[in-house]
């Protein structure tokens, strides 16, 4: 399927939010990067046919949506504002209005995505040391506590940092550890590819998007394709190559925010993002030698009906 047909096909639905929820830092989707993003996917291998997506934090399921439209066998997106998924439920149904119009499943899960809980572990020497310090009124701090004081960004990520339990990722094999990122119906490596539109992880949501891009990464078993403020990039890298991952910038792109909440000053605004492609080790061994050829396959017939169609258009046009 060539943009403009996808994205013609997109552009009918309707990608506002209904109330749209500061906190969660609802911002729409257009038609043109939803059908975009799905055609990069495709390109890769990443969704398609014989190939499972998920869209963490789909919203009224523009993205979600677009890798149905390019045959992916299975689509879940994932959200915790139920009216967006109202309307993620009734774009689906305009775009299939019977069952037999698709081959692809689709499910839409009402969840919230949450922080892990941070717990600081400390030996039992360093906490006899300490509550002694405080029944003495002594030590560091004086037995009155060090308070919260100002974290910086890269400290809160820190509390947020992932034990990956794809075994993909793991050197040995472990138990596995039960999700604490509020998606526990959602098990590891469910689904080859994640696509995410995190929130970028300022005001209130600080640490969010690397919290959207943990989870991504424990539910996917072949890559993750994820939206950053170009700002975060090398924080954002440097995390995941120490997590034993690799990343590729796919593409440097404008979001133009609209005024949308009493905060916003003007009536839009630029910013520069990112689109991350994350590649999960080994994914490649997932696939065998007759998945590929056949993948491969599809791919020349796809190139010979877009030609075809194409020509079409040319001539329809009077060229």
């Amino acid at each position: 399927m060539k943009l403009k047909h996808l994205e013609s096909a997109l552009s009918s639905l309707q990608r506002e939010f209904p109330d749209p929820k500061v906190d969660l830092e609802q911002y729409p989707t257009s038609a043109h990067l939803a059908a975009w993003v799905a055609l990069t996917c495709l390109e890769r291998g990443d969704i398609g046919p014989r190939r499972s997506v998920l869209d963490l934090g789909c919203g009224t399921g523009m993205l979600a949506l677009a890798c149905a439209l390019v045959e992916t066998d299975v689509v879940m997106g994932v959200d915790c504002d139920e009216e967006a998924l109202q309307v993620a439920q009734a774009n689906c149904q305009e775009l299939f209005d019977d069952e037999e119009d698709t081959d692809t499943k689709i499910e839409w899960i009402l969840a919230k995505l949450q922080k892990p809980p941070v717990v600081t572990q400390k030996s039992t020497k360093n906490n006899d040391n300490h509550k002694q310090a405080k029944q003495k009124g002594g030590g560091r701090g004086g037995g009155r506590g060090r308070g919260k004081g100002r974290s910086s960004q890269n400290q809160q990520y820190q509390h947020a940092a992932p034990v990956l339990t794809n075994p993909l990722l793991q050197k040995q094999k472990q138990q596995p550890t039960v999700p604490t990122d509020g998606l526990p119906q959602l098990h590891s490596n469910c689904v080859d590819t994640v696509v995410t539109n995190p929130p970028f992880g300022t005001k209130h949501n600080a640490g969010m998007d690397l919290q959207f891009l943990q989870t991504a990464i424990r539910l996917a078993r072949r890559a993750v394709y994820s939206f950053h403020k170009t700002s975060t990039r090398p924080f954002l890298v440097k995390t995941c190559q120490s997590w034993g991952l690799q990343v590729q910038v796919v593409a440097e792109m404008k979001f133009d925010i609209p005024q949308m909440y009493k905060f916003h000053k003007q009536k839009s605004m630029d910013v520069q993002v990112d689109l991350l492609r994350i590649e999960i080790i080994g994914s490649n061994e997932n696939d065998t030698e007759e998945e590929e050829e056949e993948r491969a396959e599809e791919q020349r017939e796809d190139g010979q009906d877009d030609s075809e169609e194409e020509a079409e258009d040319e001539k329809s046009e009077g060229y």
